[in-house]
């Protein structure tokens, strides 16, 4: 129930630092998502089912400011999350180097998966922006993906299988 409520008020936490602080941050409009990096290394570090749940409500959180199309967020989140997943079932945890990689490529295919999705809606969005987030959010994952890997080794956010 504690690793629910954590994961809960972290993704509020930083749904709303996403929305009023990051844009303060933009270089040429461009600026990264707290919150997606945040999946995708939760993702790697915990697995895809665990990163599936979390990438919806996510997605679901996303949806609400995203009036173009509701539920493509928690669509491709989910996707992203079970593929971050699958990378992190197949590699040292410990170490920075693969997820950080990861992270960039994860976050130029939902740019791309998103902007398709768009486009089959009839919407027409800028792609070329699409690369230069991926990069902005590789460079903050670079710092943030040990401290997300220190939380999912705490104690009240494993899972403890009882006979």
């Amino acid at each position: 129930m504690k690793k629910i409520l954590v994961l809960s008020v972290l993704s509020i936490i930083l749904f709303i630092l996403d929305n009023v602080l990051m844009p303060f941050f933009a270089i040429k409009t461009f600026y990264p998502s707290l919150l997606f990096i945040f999946i995708i290394c939760y993702s790697i570090v915990n697995g895809k089912w665990e990163g599936l749940w979390l990438g919806v409500f996510v997605g679901l959180l996303q949806d609400v400011y995203f009036s173009q199309g509701f539920g493509i967020n928690a669509f491709t989140n989910m996707i992203i999350c079970v593929t971050a997943g699958v990378v992190g079932d197949n590699i040292f945890k410990e170490k920075r180097l693969i997820p950080v990689i990861s992270c960039f490529l994860l976050a130029l295919f939902k740019g791309i998966l998103v902007f398709g999705l768009l486009y089959l809606y009839g919407i027409y969005v800028n792609i070329s922006k699409v690369f230069f987030i991926s990069i902005y959010d590789m460079v903050l994952c670079i710092f943030m993906y040990r401290p997300i890997y220190k939380l999912c080794n705490k104690e009240y956010m494993q899972i403890k299988w009882k006979f």
